[in-house]
C-alpha cells in the first residue's frame, strides 16, 4: 500500500473514531425496544427531518433533480444532510451524519443512522459551507453490503456520478451496471459529478449504533434488513425521512438495472 493511500486510510479511520466519540458523548446505550428518551435524541430527529426535506425539495423540483425513473429503481436511499471538511493527521477528509432507508414490499424501512467519511476533499460548491450527499443503492447486491455493518464502496461497488434532470440514452447505457449513484446538493443545486472521480476511492459508511440501538433496540443493518419495529416505541419525528420517501417514491422497483 502506498504512503499516500495509507495516510488517507488513517485519516478516514481517525475520523470514524472521532465521529463515534462525538455520538457517544452524553448518551447512555440501552439495547432494548423500550421507547427512548426524545430529549436525548433530538439531534437524530433533526437529522431525519433535514433528510426528509431534501427528498421533498428534490421530488418537487421541475428540472435539476434526480430522474424519477432512477429513484423508483433504487433499493435503498441515503441522505447525509450536512457534510463538512475536517483535518485528521495531515490529510483533509469529508465527514457527515445521515440516514438510510431500504425499500420494502410495503414501502420503506425506518431510517437507519449512519456516518459518512471520505478522504481528501471538501465542499464541491463552496469552501466554507456544508453540503449534502445523496446516495442511491441500485441493486440488491449493493444493499447486501450493509449486512456486515460498515460499508466500503470500492471496486465494482464504487459510487459513480448520478445523472441530473432528463435521463439520456447515453446515460442509460453508461449506468446499466451501476450499483451506487452519488450526488452532492447545496443551496438548491444538485450535481452528480461535483466531487470528481477520485473522491470515491477513499469513502465509507459506518452505522451509528449508539443511536440505532437505543432508538430501535436493534443495529442499523437490522433496520435496513426490515426487522420489525413496534411503531409505538418510535420517537416522534424519527420517521420523517421515511415519510418523505413514502410520499414521493412509494412504487416498488421493477428491475435492479437502470431503465432502458
Amino acid at each position: 500500500m502506498s504512503c499516500k493511500r495509507s495516510l488517507i486510510c488513517m485519516a478516514v479511520i481517525a475520523l470514524f473514531v472521532a465521529f463515534e466519540n462525538s455520538e457517544l458523548h452524553g448518551l447512555s446505550v440501552v439495547a432494548s425496544a423500550q421507547k427512548a428518551d426524545p430529549k436525548k435524541f433530538r439531534h437524530a430527529v433533526t437529522r431525519s427531518e433535514d433528510a426528509g426535506r431534501i427528498i421533498t425539495m428534490l421530488a418537487v423540483a421541475p428540472d435539476l433533480t434526480i430522474p424519477k425513473e432512477i429513484v423508483e429503481k433504487a433499493q435503498a436511499i441515503a441522505v447525509f444532510p450536512k457534510v463538512v471538511r475536517e483535518t485528521a493527521f495531515i490529510m483533509q477528509a469529508s465527514k457527515g451524519y445521515g440516514v438510510i432507508s431500504a425499500r420494502q414490499s410495503d414501502g420503506w424501512t425506518l431510517p437507519a443512522f449512519y456516518q459518512f467519511g471520505g478522504g481528501g476533499y471538501g465542499n464541491p460548491f463552496a469552501d466554507s459551507d456544508a453540503h449534502a450527499v445523496i446516495l442511491l443503492f441500485m441493486s440488491k447486491d449493493a444493499l447486501g453490503l450493509f449486512e456486515k455493518g460498515a460499508v466500503d464502496l470500492k471496486n465494482e461497488h464504487k459510487a459513480v456520478e448520478g445523472p441530473v434532470g432528463t435521463l439520456t440514452a447515453t446515460q442509460q447505457k453508461e449506468l446499466e451496471q451501476a450499483h451506487v449513484l452519488a450526488y452532492a446538493y447545496f443551496n438548491g443545486r444538485l450535481n452528480g459529478a461535483a466531487f470528481g472521480k477520485s473522491f470515491w476511492k477513499a469513502f465509507g459508511l459506518n452505522p451509528i449504533n449508539n443511536i440505532n440501538k437505543p432508538v430501535y433496540g436493534i443495529k442499523g443493518r437490522e433496520v435496513l434488513a426490515g426487522t420489525q419495529i413496534d411503531p409505538a416505541t418510535v420517537i416522534p419525528g424519527i420517521s420523517s425521512f421515511t415519510d418523505a420517501l413514502r410520499k414521493y417514491y412509494s412504487h416498488q422497483p421493477v428491475s435492479e438495472s437502470i431503465p432502458k
